[in-house]
């Protein structure tokens, strides 16, 4: 894919080396209805996972005609930053992609009334602050009931990166879904304490697997390759999040349940009726949680289990 790219001056932003900023020209005959747009990534856009999703919904916006800029890498303490120099620049919404950005756009949004922001898989709202999250819940109900189908030990693992409330919702769900299957289940989860480290999160799984459990369920940003390559490596089954992982797990890839960042970028750039300073689940009744494929060798038992909770969810149904 052709990326264009032009930089942004944000030279006072971005004082630490690690942070990499870029902004996108908008093509010559803009829709005038589309404001212009602005994206903080914790991560590097091209990581295969959470940041590279937004980043499709970002070019998806652009090739809409919006106006777009970004940074990638943002730290902790470059986040209120971020937010204040795009809103001097006069992007007229800033987004966060993820949750560790709530407080800096409560922050930011103070100082900045006329600027709208929005945090992706944010729980709070203001007056100029809407958060669109992503429902968890709704995923890890539909990867439980095909995990808990699947599984021959009754064991089935979590590798996670951080205890936040959308990892405990994404776990609740898995456990939740795995007893719509079977009550016998047991679901064990290990937080690594990072999104992004590949060997820990690899370490984390193989002892997942040496405990008994046959189906591994990454809840990781870039760190996820590492348990995907346990799973291939052990011979044990893995599940996807936000995208199709049957490229590079080929041997292990059961199905599970995405749900698209790129989707909540997209609505918040160029759907001004969002941003009206609430709180947006989106999940399987808004078509925002969908079934993935299934992996080949999936019982038809297996996806009947799943698929029907998955319809379940479509309809309101939560657990």
């Amino acid at each position: 894919m052709k990326r264009s790219m032009v930089l942004v001056g944000l030279v006072a932003l971005l004082v630490a080396a690690t942070a990499s900023v870029a902004a996108l020209a908008a093509p010559a005959k803009r829709a005038a209805s589309l404001p212009s747009v602005a994206v903080l990534f914790p991560g590097l856009r091209d990581d295969h996972s959470w940041n590279q999703a937004g980043y499709d919904g970002l070019m998806k916006a652009k090739k809409q005609g919006a106006k777009v800029a970004y940074i990638e890498n943002v730290s902790q303490d470059k986040q209120l930053e971020g937010f204040q120099n795009f809103a001097r620049q006069g992007y007229q919404i800033v987004i966060g992609h993820g949750g560790e950005y709530m407080d800096s756009a409560l922050r930011a949004a103070k100082d900045f009334p006329k600027t709208k922001f929005v945090v992706i898989n944010g729980n709070k709202g203001s007056k100029n602050v809407t958060s669109i999250s992503l429902n968890y819940g709704d995923m890890g109900y539909i990867s439980g009931a095909l995990a808990a189908a699947l599984s021959k030990s009754g064991k089935i693992g979590i590798v996670a990166g951080e205890h936040i409330p959308i990892v405990d919702d994404g776990i609740k769900g898995m456990k939740d879904g795995a007893a719509r299957v079977s009550k016998k289940v047991q679901v064990k989860s290990t937080i690594i304490q990072s999104w992004t480290d590949v060997a820990k999160a690899r370490e984390a799984s193989l002892a997942l697997v040496n405990s008994g459990v046959d189906v591994l369920w990454p809840f990781l940003d870039a760190a996820e390759t590492g348990v995907i390559s346990a799973a291939e490596d052990e011979g044990v089954m893995s599940i996807a999040v936000y995208h199709d992982i049957r490229s590079i797990a080929p041997k292990s890839y059961a199905g599970g349940a995405w749900s698209d960042p790129a989707k909540a970028i997209q609505l918040a750039a160029t759907n001004s009726k969002m941003l009206d300073g609430k709180v947006h689940p989106l999940g399987a009744k808004e078509g925002v949680v969908v079934l993935a494929p299934f992996g080949k060798g999936v019982p038809p038992a297996a996806k009947a289990k799943t698929i029907a909770a998955y319809n379940a969810l479509k309809k309101g149904q939560h657990f």
